[in-house]
């Protein structure tokens, strides 16, 4: 190689860097709006409005395009100069944004207990910005302020909320102490209510309020939402064995049993008769148990469930060898039941 050779250099891409800086851009860019939308908070303007600035950030990817092809036109002057001011400010703007998506972020890692706040829904109103589109929110009485807020819709938001219309927002306390806002949702409870005042017999707004009584945990309204609803429709009360089932995790056991006699009025099958001498059992009724659990036995022999509840009311009533039946029958449906075949070997060593 002759000494006067010249190394080849390598020639700048303004394109392959553009690509490069346009998709870091783009990458951080999404992200962030993917966070402010998923890890939404209540509590400042500021977090409801980011995405739309967002949505206006990335239109700054026309200062990186001419900051990468501004050596083609001039390397120095006032038009160089602003440009690269505006980069600067861009890329600021960008790791500011960036950075506020990665305290929400922060805060969404959280466990702690899901609570309720009421409230009403003032407006709803979508809002598009090219590439990307966004819903907001305007509510008040939020804790029985009148001030208005404003929060992001997502797509875990039901559908059929309409303004002037009562939501429920589910929260979560953040790890940075902000509410974030994991769904908003219609009040089904004052939606059922209101239909009772038109409609005082609505089946569907009765069934309604028993289950969302129910899930909440408020038993004793669930109950007599129960009691009205067996009043008008007795033979449609299937609602009655989901919460004869909360009323038994809950360990209201006589409630329970109350609901379930109801249900045997119109439908004597195996499920009713079961959790009926179950509920009866646990409450302390031992010989009114016995009867239904024999019941149910006799509609279906091949149910475990029933021997198995008759076996502990036989021996909490002093009949062990009944006992032992019961439950030698649960092991010939369910073999390698270990919790029974302790029971019988007890029975057995007490002779």
């Amino acid at each position: 190689m002759s000494p006067s050779a010249k190394t080849p250099q390598k020639i700048h891409s303004p394109i392959v860097s553009y690509i490069w800086a346009s998709g870091v851009f783009f990458s951080i860019l999404f992200w962030a709006n993917h966070i402010f939308l998923n890890y939404r908070v209540v509590g400042s303007i500021i977090f409801a409005f980011m995405p739309i600035v967002g949505s206006i950030i990335m239109y700054l990817w026309l200062v990186l395009l001419a900051d990468e092809f501004l050596p083609l036109i001039e390397t120095s002057g006032p038009i160089s100069r602003i440009i690269k001011s505006l980069k600067f400010l861009s890329l600021g703007v960008i790791a500011l944004y960036g950075a506020m998506a990665l305290a929400l972020w922060v805060n969404g890692i959280s466990h702690s207990p899901a609570t309720t706040k009421r409230a009403k829904l003032i407006s709803l109103s979508a809002i598009n910005m090219g590439l990307l589109s966004y819903s907001h929110f305007t509510i008040t009485g939020w804790d029985g302020e009148p001030q208005a807020k404003k929060i992001l819709g997502n797509y875990n938001d039901d559908t059929g909320i309409y303004a002037g219309g009562d939501i429920e927002i589910l929260l979560r306390k953040g790890f940075l102490s902000f509410d974030r806002v994991l769904e908003i949702k219609q009040d089904m409870e004052k939606f059922y209510l209101k239909m009772l005042k038109a409609s005082p017999d609505s089946k569907v707004a009765i069934v309604g309020l028993v289950e969302i009584y129910a899930k909440r945990k408020e038993l004793t309204k669930a109950h007599e939402w129960f009691d009205k609803l067996y009043e008008k429709y007795p033979g449609e009360a299937d609602i009655g064995n989901d919460l004869a089932g909360w009323l038994i995790e809950s360990r209201k056991y006589g409630q329970a049993a109350h609901v379930l006699k109801k249900l045997l009025e119109t439908k004597r099958d195996y499920e009713v008769l079961y959790l009926l001498g179950y509920s009866l059992a646990w409450a302390g009724e031992k010989n009114e148990a016995e009867k239904y659990l024999i019941e149910a036995t006799e509609l279906d022999p091949t149910d475990h469930r029933a021997f198995y509840s008759l076996g502990y009311v036989y021996r909490d009533t002093g009949r062990n060898e009944k006992a032992k039946e019961a439950w030698t029958r649960v092991l010939e449906i369910l073999p390698n039941f270990p919790e029974v075949e302790r029971n019988i070997k007890s029975i057995e060593k007490k002779g």
